[in-house]
């Protein structure tokens, strides 16, 4: 049976996760120790610490950057909306270091531009994200 390669990829931002778990997780335990040394002690800390906690799960598990076949799909943070463009839309694509701009066709006339922060990724997987978007792109134009 030959083995159906999958052209998907996803790309996830592990740095934000990183910062978010660990701040929240230091402000959890913080907040904890406070508590119990101070009778009236607000319980904002705890919540914030549980929305930072929340926000890095989030980040570890959701991808900011989905390729399949036909199209891409980008959602940067919990509460923006997820953009998803058909590769035959994309006109093109720039990278930098920090950033990766799509270039596309809008339904109704002249051309949009979605921002994709690459410093947001794993440093490894930086490159590959870029490489990947242009290929793609480069595939649909030929």
């Amino acid at each position: 049976m030959p083995v159906q390669e999958n052209s998907d990829q996803a790309f996830y931002a592990k740095v934000p996760s990183l910062i978010a778990l660990c701040g929240g997780g230091g402000l959890l335990l913080a907040s904890l120790v406070a508590i119990s040394s101070s009778p009236v002690f607000p319980g904002a800390p705890i919540l914030v610490a549980c929305a930072l906690i929340v926000a890095g799960l989030w980040f570890q598990f959701n991808p900011i950057v989905r390729l399949t076949e036909d199209d891409v799909s980008v959602k940067l943070a919990i509460i923006r909306p997820r953009t998803t463009l058909a590769l035959d839309q994309i006109a093109r694509v720039e990278a930098t270091p920090r950033e990766c701009v799509l270039y596309y066709r809008k339904a109704s006339s002249g051309e949009g531009k979605l921002k994709i922060p690459l410093k947001s990724l794993a440093k490894e997987d930086r490159e590959r994200c870029a490489l990947a978007l242009r290929q793609r792109v480069q595939t649909e134009a030929a």
